[in-house]
């Protein structure tokens, strides 16, 4: 009985997390964030829910953890927590690996950063963050730092890029720093590696990303006013990408490891002057109801399974 009130749990997340994905493709590019971190947190919370009810203060009479039901239980939970437990060591030893690569970087000289100074002059109302340099000759720029916001870019962007495009290219990171939205990323993909085994956790991170990628473009755009520099570093970043070795820093993402449909949505909102557009107020209501969807649902789903409970027990021979 328990056991099967563990599959009953799994099935409702995975169905309320589908549910969640279907309405993220009907919501437009750009105003999916909130709404994909909701799909990715439902399912932990749903069988977190769950697991607490298969505690001796749930068990009836009529109900012990016995027998087969007993194995099969202590396995689901054993494979479930074991999966989280994982998801979480490996992002919290990839963080670890991060901020260590990140300080081991070397610090931009003063020639270089005359470059980037658009993009500082841009953003009077943010700190500057380190910015650092790292030898190699394959194209990245990411944004990480616990202790201090940092910014890293490598050699490449300063010897293939021209100043406008190595300008747009740190604005663009600058508001990744800023919002500090590596970390958000970090979350999503520790609930992404919790629940590896549902396709729409998958969808989600990659929505979330999407929609970081967009909104620090169009930020980007405001610093510079530039947002054909953009696109042309993006263009040439990523034929560097088909052309060459990417380059991956510790599990940070870069240009190179960007999908073609994100490259195309960036593009085309960059070329077509859209890239500032923000979504329509009927977009985040749709997004906000989702999310009070997706946050309602799946336990009152559990709560009526704990109710049918004394039903069982009753049509059960004793």
């Amino acid at each position: 009985m328990h056991a099967f009130f563990l599959l009953l749990a799994l099935l409702f997340a995975g169905l309320a997390a589908g549910a969640g994905s279907v309405l993220l493709r009907l919501v437009p590019a750009g105003g999916r964030r909130l709404l994909a971190l909701g799909v990715l947190v439902t399912p932990p919370l749903a069988l977190a829910f769950a697991a607490y009810h298969v505690t001796p203060l749930f068990w009836m009479d009529c109900s012990p953890l016995v027998g087969w039901d007993r194995i099969a239980t202590l396995a689901l939970l054993g494979a479930l927590g074991a999966v989280a437990a994982i998801a979480v060591i490996v992002n919290c030893a990839r963080l670890i690996l991060i901020e260590r690569l990140l300080g081991a970087c070397s610090a931009l000289s003063a020639q270089d950063r005359q470059a980037l100074l658009p993009a500082f002059s841009g953003r009077r109302d943010v700190a500057p963050p380190d910015v650092r340099l790292l030898h190699a000759d394959a194209p990245l720029a990411v944004a990480g730092g616990l202790r201090r916001r940092a910014v890293v870019l490598s050699t490449w962007l300063l010897e293939h890029l021209d100043p406008e495009e190595l300008a747009a290219v740190f604005a663009h990171e600058l508001v990744h720093a800023s919002r500090r939205d590596y970390l958000t990323r970090w979350v999503a993909r520790v609930l992404r590696d919790a629940t590896v085994y549902l396709p729409s956790a998958w969808y989600a991170l990659a929505v979330v990303e999407m929609d970081e990628e967009l909104y620090a473009d169009a930020e980007a755009v405001k610093l510079t006013g530039r947002p054909l520099a953009m696109a042309s570093a993006l263009g040439k970043v990523w034929a560097a990408a088909l052309t060459s070795r990417p380059l991956v820093l510790a599990g940070l993402p870069n240009y190179a490891a960007n999908s073609q449909a994100l490259l195309e949505e960036r593009l085309s909102r960059l070329i077509d002057g859209k890239a500032e557009q923000k979504s329509p107020a009927v977009v985040r209501g749709l997004a906000a109801v989702g999310i009070l969807s997706l946050s309602g649902i799946v336990p009152r789903l559990l709560l009526m399974g704990v109710a049918a409970l004394p039903l069982i027990c009753t049509i059960r021979p004793h």
